[in-house]
Parts: structure tokens; sequence; C-alpha cells
């Protein structure tokens, strides 16, 4: 059984220590940068301590729990080298054989992932989220539980699509967009936009500088 790692110690690394165990890891610590919460648990597993000890080399292989994609982007910058990053994939998913997923993504429980579907690094596809044939994800992208992607969608890279949200075919929701949720998308949105409704409509912009 290999181990790993797991960066942020809040309630989405219990779903990601939960996954890593039935994918067959074993979970060896959780990294954190808030000092209160170092020798509490998670899931039995001890927070041992802040994202430092990365560059120690005390551990071979990592994946970050942390649901906002502009920190784990930042995770990546800043320790990029210091470890393996860990692609985990929960035995209870479907992911068809012609798929490609990147290095740091997360696939949890109950995902669909439907032919010719090409995913980057470090995104987080999301309990019972369906993705159809030919989608495109960019890295750091975050799919929330029970989002449904239809055919031939591309979410650019850090984009975030809120649970139970849809997406109708051969549609691009924008690089660091916010789809809001239970929306319905059926235009492209547009890049560093947050959009909601049914069907869904420009509310506001991201900060391009700001974690959500």
């Amino acid at each position: 059984m290999k181990d790993l790692v797991v960066i942020g110690g809040g309630g989405h690394a219990k779903v990601v220590i939960a996954t890593a165990r039935a994918a067959g890891y074993e979970v060896i610590g959780v990294l954190d940068e808030d000092e209160t919460k170092h020798g509490k648990v998670i899931l039995d597993v001890p927070i041992t301590g802040g994202l430092d000890l990365l560059r120690n080399g005390i551990y071979e292989r990592a994946v970050i729990a942390i649901g906002d994609n502009r920190k784990r982007q930042r995770v990546v910058h800043y320790y990029e080298g210091f470890c393996t990053w860990v692609t985990l994939i929960h035995p209870y998913s479907f992911v068809h054989s012609t798929c490609s997923i990147g290095d740091g993504t997360v696939v949890f429980a109950g995902v669909v992932i439907q032919p010719e579907t090409v995913i980057g690094e470090h995104c987080i596809v999301n309990t019972s989220a369906s993705v159809d044939h030919d989608c495109f994800l960019g890295d750091f992208v975050h799919i929330a539980p029970g989002v449904r992607l239809t055919g031939g969608v591309r979410v650019e890279e850090g984009a975030f699509v809120g649970a139970g949200a849809v997406v109708i075919p051969q549609r691009t929701v924008g690089e660091w967009s916010i789809v809001g949720a239970g929306s319905v998308v059926t235009k492209d949105v547009r890049p560093y936009s947050k959009v909601a409704g049914v069907p869904a409509k420009e509310i506001g912009l991201v900060d391009s500088n700001k974690e959500e």
C-alpha cells in the first residue's frame, strides 16, 4: 500500500481521505497552515504541521484537499517539485478508458466521466457529478456535487461550477468564472464572470486576485 499526505485540514479533506483509502492509499498525515489545527485529527489522521514540511522531503506523495481553486493553484506554485502529486479516482466512479486525467486531480464516488474527455491537473470532480463525452476541463477546475456537463462542454482553467448546475452541449465556461448552484448554462460564460439562474445570466465579475 502506497502512502501519501493530504494538504488541507478542512471538511473537504474528509472526502479526499476517504477517496484515497478507497483507492488503496494509506494517508499518513494532513498538512495545514492553520496552527490551531496542528495536533488534531481528521478521520483518525493527524494534522502534523504546516505545508513547509513538504520541503523537508518527508513525504513522497501528496494530494491537495482544498476546494478553493486559487488556493490549490498557489500550493502547486510554491511546492512544485517537492513531491509527486497523486491522482485519485474513487473505485465507485466510472471513468471511460479513453479519458485523460491530469496529475493531482481527484474524482469522487458516484462520478461518471464519458469517452474522450480530457481533464487537467489539480481538478476536483465532486460527488455524483456527470461529465459527458468530449468535454474538456482545464487545470484547477472544480465541478461541484451533482453537476451535469453535457457533450462537448469546455470548462476553462480555474472555473467553478456550483452544485447541481447543468451546462448544455458545446458551451464554454470561461477561465476563473463561477456558475451558481442549480443554474442552467445555455450560453457561453465569459472569463472572470459570475452567472446564476435558469437560464444562467451574468450577475457580476470575479476579482482575479481574490480567493473565492
